[in-house]
């Protein structure tokens, strides 16, 4: 559209003003000749055929070195629109072809201009100086008319290279869009696929594990049921037998039970105890949050602890920690895992102030930690001696039976 505008704009700002400037004998028939070289343009840039095209651009170019035949050099400024086209249009060698026919063409138009408008003078030895001055104006219209042709052409030339760049830039910047949107198409076809082979696997994983609790625990189960019932029948008469048949049972139960727990790893992710109930990234979150100076220390043979275990160290440290925040405005605060033979301790401890609510044991937050202690078989102690310390002992010899 730019294009054309100027293309439009060197025919008929040109003309306008040189009907404005120069007296004309017949205003109808100049006017005539410029709506001939509009409807040209026009035509040109209607077809969509490139011979046709051509040859427009050669009528352009002969018409508009007729009217500067006809009307003198200002007319020049019309061929510079057909110029300014081509060097845009055309590519490789035509471009060129097309420029230097059409500086041949205005040169002659130039030179026939000046020619008819040169009187002809008697034959006499004395130099005329209107020849003289005729000549020099001749010239220098020739010389002014092509430097403007060819810096029109080079500059023309110049904006054809960085439009050019310019469209390829779009047409990389394009492909490069529609590959990106290949790609998150690929993407989400990609995260369905995995979705899928995702639900499939755990639809496998189950229909496994179903079969194993039903064949193997379910089985044991009803065969420890069995045991049990003959054991009642048993010990009112026998009771060393009858022993003998509960110490089966227990084993039976401890047998169901371990591969209960196995069943239930298998189903809760890898990161579920030692991610989402770590002790040691609680601690710094609470330093992080808070700027209270934080200790994380461990003690003894550490070894995996059941998830019932971990979730009520979890909630009970961070019970005990918010209550030393909030009630005791503590600046330092350590938790200390031990780990023995037959139980696991947890004691934090913190530099506030001792609260004397805190001290009687009547808080709500204390009686939760007592009670989910209490839940696992374990014992809460709470120290109100300064540092105030709150201590969480649970028995681990027979884990399996608080799963």
């Amino acid at each position: 559209m730019p294009i054309r505008f100027l293309q439009y704009g060197l025919i008929i700002v040109p003309a306008v003003l040189y009907m404005l400037m120069l007296p004309l004998d017949n205003e109808a028939v100049y006017t005539l000749y410029i709506i001939i070289a509009l409807g040209l343009s026009v035509w040109k840039d209607s077809t969509r055929s490139s011979t046709q095209q051509w040859l427009l651009l050669l009528a352009e170019i002969l018409w508009s070195c007729w009217l500067i035949a006809s009307y003198g050099p200002v007319l020049l400024f019309l061929a510079l629109s057909v110029l300014y086209v081509y060097i845009y249009r055309l590519e490789g060698s035509r471009r060129w072809l097309m420029l230097a026919i059409q500086l041949i063409s205005s040169n002659v138009a130039l030179g026939w201009y000046y020619s008819v408008s040169q009187a002809p003078q008697p034959a006499s030895t004395t130099v005329n100086p209107t020849t003289t001055t005729l000549f020099s104006a001749e010239t220098t219209a020739m010389v002014l008319g092509n430097l403007l042709l060819l810096i029109t052409a080079a500059l023309s030339w110049q904006g054809s290279r960085t439009a050019s760049s310019r469209g390829q830039l779009e047409q990389v910047y394009d492909e490069l869009r529609s590959k990106h949107y290949e790609l998150q198409e690929a993407r989400a076809q990609l995260l369905l696929f995995t979705k899928q082979l995702e639900g499939a696997a755990q639809a496998e994983e189950r229909i496994r594990i179903s079969r194993q609790l039903h064949d193997d625990i379910g089985h044991r189960l009803i065969r420890t049921k069995m045991m049990s019932e003959a054991a009642l029948l048993t010990l009112p008469r026998d009771t060393e037998q009858g022993t003998e048949m509960v110490r089966q049972i227990r084993d039976q139960l401890a047998t169901s039970m371990e591969d209960m727990r196995s069943t239930l790893h298998k189903l809760q992710p890898d990161s579920y105890a030692s991610e989402a109930y770590d002790l040691d990234r609680l601690l710094e979150e609470v330093g992080r949050d808070t700027g209270v100076k934080t200790n994380y220390e461990v003690h003894g043979p550490s070894h995996a602890l059941y998830p019932s275990i971990q979730i009520v160290l979890f909630k009970n440290a961070k019970e005990a920690m918010t209550n030393a925040l909030r009630h005791g405005n503590a600046s330092s605060i350590t938790v200390e895992l031990v780990f023995r033979n037959q139980e696991v301790s947890m004691s934090v401890r913190n530099d506030g102030k001792i609260n004397p609510r805190s001290s009687k044991g009547s808080g709500i937050g204390q009686e939760g930690m007592r009670l989910r202690t209490q839940t696992v078989g374990g014992t809460l102690e709470i120290q109100s001696a300064y540092p105030y310390t709150v201590i969480t002992r649970i028995p681990i010899t027979n884990q399996m039976d608080i799963l």
